[in-house]
């Protein structure tokens, strides 16, 4: 069949309608690198840009646009429960950070840093910060996948594994109704996760999985219970397999 113009007309439609799509996944993979990779102050300073972000009206303005915000210092830091010091630190890195965009309808790849410019004013007690709107529109983002539990008293978690594990959780709970809300790791996953080079089940239990579900169960909507399974090889002690994980909602939270 010869192409005409309407049939093109057509296909390049269907084509920026599928833009959407490749943003939404790249969305995720942000969520994903930039904050279960990064570190404690890092995560506690995204998610309180998240809330400042969410107050910025973006509409209108193109991705690759900076759009610029000043903080009061010593919001930023009651608010972090971090101190001057950290945060410089943490923004220095977070500067070092790139996150690179693949679109795959027209096989472009772009690179962007999380945090272009910062500046900051002692004697005024400002903060300033340049972002791409790209990057602040999914920033933002990350606070309406975080509605389960107010920002706020995210800051007063203590455990950075608890803020990973409670980001793997808040997307679980999104599953669509006829999938099973778990999630099931072997060790390896286990390590890759949480950062850790641990060689045995029983030390991720004991340093990681208990603490981080007792954490949850006093400061969060969500928790979690999980089951390890073990397989016989010979006649030896059973070998760890992987963890089930299962959300829940404690009994003794608030809703927020």
């Amino acid at each position: 069949m010869i192409p005409t113009k309407a049939n093109i007309a057509k296909l390049n439609a269907k084509k920026r309608n599928k833009k959407p799509q490749v943003h939404q996944k790249i969305a995720n993979t942000f969520i994903e690198n930039a904050i279960h990779k990064s570190n404690f102050s890092a995560l506690k300073t995204i998610y309180y840009l998240s809330t400042i972000l969410s107050e910025v009206d973006m509409s209108n303005m193109k991705d690759d646009k900076i759009v610029g915000i000043k903080i009061d210092k010593r919001a930023m830091l009651n608010f972090t429960e971090l101190t001057a010091d950290t945060i410089i630190k943490t923004v220095k890195r977070m500067q070092e950070t790139a996150i690179t965009f693949i679109d795959e309808n027209d096989n472009t790849i772009e690179g962007m840093n999380l945090l272009p410019r910062y500046k900051f004013v002692p004697n005024k007690n400002i903060v300033e910060f340049d972002l791409y709107v790209r990057i602040a529109r999914m920033i933002v983002d990350v606070k309406k996948n975080y509605t389960n539990i107010n920002i706020k008293n995210l800051m007063l978690l203590k455990n950075s594994h608890t803020l990973r594990t409670l980001a793997m959780l808040t997307r679980i709970s999104q599953y669509d109704e006829d999938i099973p809300k778990r999630k099931t790791m072997a060790l390896d996953e286990l390590n890759l996760f949480f950062g850790t080079k641990y060689k045995s089940w029983s030390s991720i239990e004991r340093e990681i999985i208990k603490p981080v579900q007792e954490e949850l169960n006093k400061s969060s909507t969500l928790s979690f219970i999980y089951e390890s399974n073990f397989e016989r090889l010979g006649r030896g002690r059973p070998k760890f397999k992987d963890i089930v994980i299962d959300i829940i909602e404690p009994k003794n939270s608030k809703k927020r």
